[in-house]
């Protein structure tokens, strides 16, 4: 019988003759994503007339977010879950993206909505964006020096030139991974 990569001690995958997407190596840029490992309690704030004309403003914590690190260090899982029946509940996968030192988040909620962000994490500033026909998004959340809350907000526009807040969501961690 042939001997294989395992038997041989390598990891599957790995050698000469392994499919061409599998990274030779793990960019040292994904050890960024440490800082969002972990359980955090949402918090979102929205504007008088979001919800209607005569609505009032709103501030109100209501859903949780786990982000955890699959087997293999390559990729971050995100876990979101609301309280709120009006907002989706789902899961994204953040990994390396095509340039050095970026990330790409891959979306999939409750509603079927997928979507994929750019996105990213330098210092104490957390980024994501897309650039979508009509619906372009953008978030920025500034992380605390101790780590424990992210501040941030999102925004929308129709052309990616005038942008209009949508809501504020801040995370606040309640474990750490």
């Amino acid at each position: 019988m042939a001997a294989t990569s395992e038997s041989q001690g390598q990891t599957p995958g790995t050698g000469a003759a392994s499919p061409g997407d599998v990274p030779g190596g793990r960019p040292a840029s994904l050890d960024r994503l440490e800082v969002l490992t972990g359980q955090w309690e949402l918090e979102a704030t929205f504007e008088a007339g979001y919800f209607g004309q005569d609505s009032p403003a709103i501030t109100g914590r209501g859903g949780r977010t786990t982000f955890d690190w699959l087997e293999g260090r390559f990729f971050v899982t995100q876990r979101f879950v609301s309280e709120n029946p009006a907002a989706p509940s789902g899961i994204a996968i953040i990994g390396a993206g095509p340039e050095p030192g970026t990330f790409v988040q891959h979306y999939y909620d409750s509603r079927g909505v997928t979507r994929s962000y750019q996105m990213a994490l330098d210092g104490r500033t957390w980024k994501l964006w897309r650039e979508a026909p009509a619906f372009w998004q953008r978030y920025t959340g500034l992380i605390s020096a101790d780590g424990s809350t992210i501040t941030g907000a999102w925004e929308g526009s129709a052309d990616g030139q005038d942008w209009k807040h949508d809501f504020g969501l801040t995370y606040i961690k309640v474990t750490r991974r």
